[in-house]
Parts: C-alpha cells; structure tokens; sequence
C-alpha cells in the first residue's frame, strides 16, 4: 500500500509541474491571440478529454510530460492565416515558447519563499562533526578519524552535511581539500570521494557524528551495573575506540569475548572511565553488558520561520542555487566527476516525490521547487527539443529575415528526439535497477 502511494503522490506532484508548465504556454498563447486546438497532460492515448472554446482539454495515457498544440504551428503549405502560432509577431512567438518554463522558474521561488515562512527544520551547519569513518573508505584512507570536526571545504565554510554529501556526490575524483580540527589542533586533509558501488555518484565514507546514551539504569547483577553505568551517561569510546552509534558499542563489546573493556562515558561536565566484563547469554548467542543504548543526535534539526523579506532573501538564494545545479551537474558529468547513470528519470522522480511527501510536507514542497527549477532550466538550454530549442529557432528566423525550412527543422529534431529517447531509456533503466535495489 505505501508504495502505492509513493507512486499516487510521485504521480500528482510531477503532473502538477507539467500542468502548470502547459498552462504558462497556454495562457499566453490564448492572451496573444493565438489559437490552441489541445492543451494535454501526458502524452499517448486521450484517457479523458472535453472541449471548450475550440480547445480540446485532455489527460493522456502517459504522464511524463504534456504539450499545447497550436493552430498553425506547423504548416508550410499554406499562408499564415488569423490566430495561428506562425502568424504571431516573433515577439508573441517567443513570449508563449519562454512562458512555460518561467513558470516553472516562478513556481520555484514562490514554494521555497512560502517553506521558509512556514517553517523549515535546519541544523547548525559551520561545523561537521564527524561520527562515523567507514573502515577502507575514502575518508579513513585520507587520515580522517572518529571525533574529527570539518570546518573548511575547498577553502569554505560548510554548509550542512547534505552539502557535503552533494559535492562528493558529483566529485568522483576531484579532491577535496578539508580542513580538520582534532583534539583542539587544525590540520588540512585531501580526501578523493570514489563512486558508491554502481550508483554513478561519488561518496566519502563518513557520517556525523551521534552520541551513544544510556537509557536507564542497569539492572541488579549486570556487569553493567557493577562497573557504574547509569541512565544518562553517553559513552565516549570503547577499548580507545570512539564511537558514534550503539551499533558500534555492540560489535565491540561482541569482539572482546569477555575480556575487560574500558569504558569512557561523560556524566554532567565530566569523563569517567569503567572497567566491565561482558557476559555471554547463551538464547541470544552474543556477549553482552546489561545496558541499555539509545543513539541521540546532538546537534538535532529546528525549525526555523523567517518574516516574508527574510524569507525572499532565503528564496532567492536557494532558488539560484537551484538553478545553476543542472549546469553544474552537466559540466561534472563532461568531467567524469558524476556518472551519466547517477541521473534519474521520470520513475525515479515519481518515486522520491511520493516518499518525501509521505515523510515531511516542507520536504516535499522543497524537492518540488528544486525539480519544478530543474525542468525550467532544462528547458531554456538550447537543445533542439526543448523550449529553449524553439527560441533559438526563433532568434535565427528575426536573424535571417525568414525561418528555416520545416524540413531542416524536422531533420535536426528528428535526431534530436532519437538521442533523448535513447537517453530517456537508458536512465528509465537505472531508475528501475535502483528501485529494485531498494525493494529487495
């Protein structure tokens, strides 16, 4: 059932982009005079269809995507003719072509200004403490150790662990210079993300830092108890070794087979260290203490709300961060720094939408504005296909004096929709492959 309706909700929030994409073409096209025989959300066979005005209003069988089609947009055997898209003053033309993907554009801003003002759960951020080092990973191979706190990322300030974990992501490869305070001391380290198993994106191998807290006190005759635990403490290390989840403290006290451990917890402003013995229970198989872990965030989110200019300023900020990731992405991938694999298609995004909208609202409306700017942007560039496309048709047509041949045209987006179907296959393919992965 939930993962019906990750694909209801993925389904609604990807066909609310698309609408309103078509609508931005649609409104203006009808504003301009310009006559639309079909305004359609999906693509393929009409599922539910109604005609008014001499528009014809459908949903269609595939809901990747949607188009607005125009009278006269594609007619070379006859004279322009009143309210045609081709009849339109050049202007008009572009005005309707830019429309859908300012929408988007637009649509980004005003749901990030809206998030911020209602309130957004966010972290401190001007330090990574980091809690984990995955052992043989690319952050243990560079000297990064337990305990360690990131203040400096390639010579910044960091922003949060997300990203963090963003640009190894899209940096197979590439290193990355981290400034490291250890035991009070800075010191600089060079760390290479590497990619994560087949994903096509790059990963460290670390993760922030949790603090592992006793629950309660332990009972009567448990070695925990003999040795001075109690409720409350939160332990350091084990055997000298840090440790960052509770996890981590049961696979230690299970590689020690009851020898003594020593134990380094802090209670109130104080370390105490505690010498404990595991005993072997024979129904679980395993050594044990007798306590109880909890493993707590300690720098755990807020949420923050801001005033509506603070909140724009927020927006406007986060939007063109937004904006500039597609050709960020685009350049690292030119590199090999982000695999071509990495990237998700329509299965993948229907499926991360409808997870996130199930799991926090803000989150979801955030992810919404980060795909509603993607698909703006993508949109602009200038390939053959895309809106982008279309007006660079336009500026050779106001260049020329007269357009280019229906012929030339159909030619160039002929080989160009052979291409984005070929690539639209291949990451439909990965998004299969990983979804997959997470089902089993």
């Amino acid at each position: 059932m939930g993962a019906v309706l990750q694909i209801v909700f993925g389904l609604l929030g990807l066909s609310l982009l698309v609408f309103l994409h078509e609508l931005g073409h649609f409104a203006v096209a009808r504003f301009s005079g310009v006559r639309v025989k079909t305004f359609s959300v999906g693509f393929g066979p009409k599922i539910l269809k109604v005609s008014r005005g001499g528009t014809e209003y459908c949903v269609s069988a595939i809901p990747f995507g949607g188009y607005v089609a125009m009278a006269g947009e594609h007619q070379e055997d006859r004279e322009p003719e009143p309210g045609d898209f081709t009849a339109a003053p050049l202007r008009k033309q572009a005005a309707i072509v830019f429309a859908g993907p300012f929408v988007n554009i637009v649509l980004a801003f005003a749901l990030l200004w809206a998030v911020y003002v209602a309130g957004v759960s966010e972290r401190e951020s001007s330090r990574l403490a980091v809690g984990f080092v995955e052992e043989g990973g690319p952050g243990a191979l560079a000297g990064i150790q337990t305990g360690d706190t990131i203040v400096r990322i390639d010579g910044r300030a960091p922003r949060g662990w997300d990203a963090f974990h963003e640009e190894a992501g899209i940096g197979i490869g590439r290193p990355m210079a981290l400034g490291i305070r250890r035991d009070g001391k800075d010191t600089a380290i060079r760390v290479v993300p590497k990619e994560f198993r087949d994903f096509g994106v790059g990963y460290v191998g670390i993760l922030p830092l949790r603090n592992v807290v006793v629950q309660e006190d332990p009972a009567p005759g448990t070695p925990a108890a003999a040795a001075g635990f109690l409720a409350g403490d939160t332990v350091v290390s084990v055997a000298g070794v840090r440790v960052a989840s509770a996890s981590g403290v049961i696979d230690l006290v299970e590689k020690s087979q009851g020898a003594e451990l020593e134990v380094v917890v802090r209670r109130g402003d104080s370390l105490k260290t505690l010498a404990v013995s595991a005993r072997r229970n024979e129904e679980q198989n395993r050594w044990l203490i007798g306590v109880l872990l909890l493993t707590v965030d300690p720098n755990p989110p807020q949420i923050v709300k801001r005033g509506p200019a603070e909140a724009l300023a927020k927006a406007w900020e986060k939007g063109i961060s937004y904006a500039v990731a597609p050709i960020r992405y685009l350049a690292r991938m030119a590199r090999g720094e982000v695999k071509v694999r990495a990237m998700s298609g329509p299965v993948g995004i229907v499926q991360v939408i409808g997870r996130t909208w199930q799991e926090d609202f803000a989150a979801a409306a955030m992810l919404l504005a980060l795909i509603s700017m993607n698909l703006g942007v993508m949109n602009l560039l200038p390939l053959a296909i895309t809106d982008g496309g279309v007006l660079c048709f336009l500026l050779l047509q106001g260049i020329r004096g007269k357009p280019l041949s229906r012929k030339v045209q159909e030619r160039i987006q002929t080989g160009a929709m052979y291409f984005f179907l070929a690539f639209f296959l291949y990451v439909t393919f990965q998004d299969i492959l990983r979804f997959k992965l997470f089902l089993d």
